[in-house]
């Protein structure tokens, strides 16, 4: 497996492991208190940051090459991962599956989730160092 792809993978385990410890946060405290939109704006913060840590972490670790191509390769493998293991995630837990997920994803709180996605997947590149 290539370098990028196996970073891909750690960055994208680092992100969903906290994405995964602040969701019950974010479900059970703050979506019931402030709304879904103020909720997925608060649990933001700490994905951005993890993410800032995570992907120039991830691609030190396996030696990426800070290239466009290479730092894309790595966020958009990760992205893929991501989609894959939040609808899989979305269909244990509530029973929704993939187009149930999309329909959610298309909302106004929805859209903050995929601009979230979308600094995730180009967060390598983004904080890329140059050689």
């Amino acid at each position: 497996m290539p370098a990028e792809l196996r970073a891909g993978v750690l960055y994208m385990a680092v992100v969903f492991a906290v994405g995964v410890l602040f969701g019950p946060v974010r479900e059970l405290v703050l979506t019931p208190t402030l709304g879904p939109g103020a909720a997925i704006v608060i649990e933001a913060v700490p994905l951005l940051l993890a993410m800032a840590w995570a992907a120039p972490w991830a691609a030190r670790r396996f030696a990426v090459p800070p290239t466009p191509r290479a730092r894309l390769l790595m966020g958009l493998g990760a992205l893929l991962l991501l989609v894959l293991a939040e609808t899989a995630l979305d269909a244990l837990l509530r029973g929704r599956g993939p187009g149930m997920w999309l329909e959610r994803a298309l909302t106004g709180h929805g859209r903050i989730g995929l601009a979230l996605m979308a600094a995730f997947a180009v967060m390598p590149l983004l904080l890329r160092r140059r050689a």
